[in-house]
């Protein structure tokens, strides 16, 4: 593997072939069909309909990568491939989903696409500290969503996604049969708030999102509607008041620390007495997947100009509006966390 070497290992790592070689090897499916028992490049070449000399280059340096460890097939002549465990990353069964987020084909991932010509762009972002989405794409992040629709559908289908893996957990981790009432802040379509309100039947819900996502969401939380009230509306105005929980899931994280604080400010003046505010947040700080972390923390930075936070950075910004910080528990899930917060003086 590449980084027994320091040279070698600067090599790939800075060559702009790694990342193209490594999604090539998630389009084309290569560790499943590797997985199935077509190890030779022949036998790799004729499953995917690609050029047998060209796939073997591929597949050679993806070796050298780390994905594959190249072998003999007894009795038949060229390379063979077996599946390291970081290539068993790639299967589509694997519960990381990675396949998904690198492979060109497929169809859910227009979002992730979109991501790419802002992150070519990190170099301004570093010398300006600004996002730099709109330099790629002509507007700024949310304004794009707005005008492609398409792009828009696959961006709350990524939310939804990491509601789904989130949701059974937060279920599970608070105490949600003593809230009488959440507020979902920014919380999408509603599959968040939708999963919640499905598991505890006395729970009432609001969402508050943009006019547009209400609209969405109407249909998704239909099976709950006679327990949770749509607001159109931004988080950085007054919310619907009198919640016992206000309940922000990855949001905080798309934006500065000065707009971060405004929403968390929001949130305090809204909360009914004895209420808490929840805040669910991949932490730096974490010690799981901390490369995930970093990735994410530089997305924030090309696309919005927003940051991921330590649990320091969370109480700070909490104090900085009243809000004590007063309890934290770790999800399963890499790198995410749960965040309780009171307001001073209203408990």
């Amino acid at each position: 593997m590449f980084r027994q070497d320091p040279l070698n290992t600067i090599l790939a790592l800075g060559s702009g072939f790694t990342p193209t070689a490594v999604r090539v090897t998630a389009t084309l499916g290569l560790p499943d069909l590797v997985e199935q028992g077509h190890r030779t490049v022949s036998a790799l070449a004729a499953e995917t309909g690609t050029d047998e000399q060209s796939l073997g280059r591929v597949l050679h340096y993806v070796s050298l990568l780390g994905l594959f460890t190249e072998t003999e097939e007894p009795g038949t002549p060229g390379k063979a491939y077996e599946l390291t465990d970081v290539g068993r990353v790639l299967l589509s069964d694997h519960p990381g989903n990675l396949r998904r987020w690198l492979d060109y084909d497929d169809p859910s991932r227009p979002m992730e696409a979109r991501f790419e010509p802002a992150v070519g762009r990190l170099l301004d972002a570093v010398r300006t500290g600004l996002p730099v989405y709109e330099q790629a794409h002509g507007r700024p992040f949310w304004e794009d969503l707005e005008a492609h629709p398409d792009i828009e559908r696959s961006f709350n289908a990524g939310i939804a996604r990491i509601a789904n893996r989130l949701v059974p957990e937060l279920a599970r981790l608070y105490d949600w049969a003593s809230v009488g009432h959440v507020v979902d802040v920014g919380g999408g379509n509603g599959s968040l708030l939708l999963k919640l309100l499905t598991e505890y039947p006395a729970l009432r819900g609001t969402l508050l999102e943009l006019e547009s996502v209400v609209t969405e969401a109407k249909g998704t939380v239909a099976p709950v509607a006679e327990r949770c009230d749509l607001v159109a509306g931004s988080f950085f105005d007054p919310m619907p008041a009198g919640g016992d929980v206000y309940l922000i899931a990855n949001t905080l994280h798309n934006w500065s620390d000065r707009d971060a604080g405004r929403i968390l400010g929001r949130c305090a003046e809204a909360l009914a007495p004895g209420g808490r505010v929840v805040v669910v947040e991949r932490l730096l700080d974490s010690g799981k997947d901390p490369v995930m972390a970093s990735y994410a923390d530089l997305l924030m930075l090309v696309l919005l100009g927003g940051r991921e936070r330590s649990l320091d950075d969370l109480r700070d910004l909490g104090a900085d509006v009243g809000l004590t910080l007063t309890g934290t528990k770790k999800f399963e899930l890499p790198g995410h966390w749960l965040v309780e917060f009171t307001r001073e003086g209203n408990r």
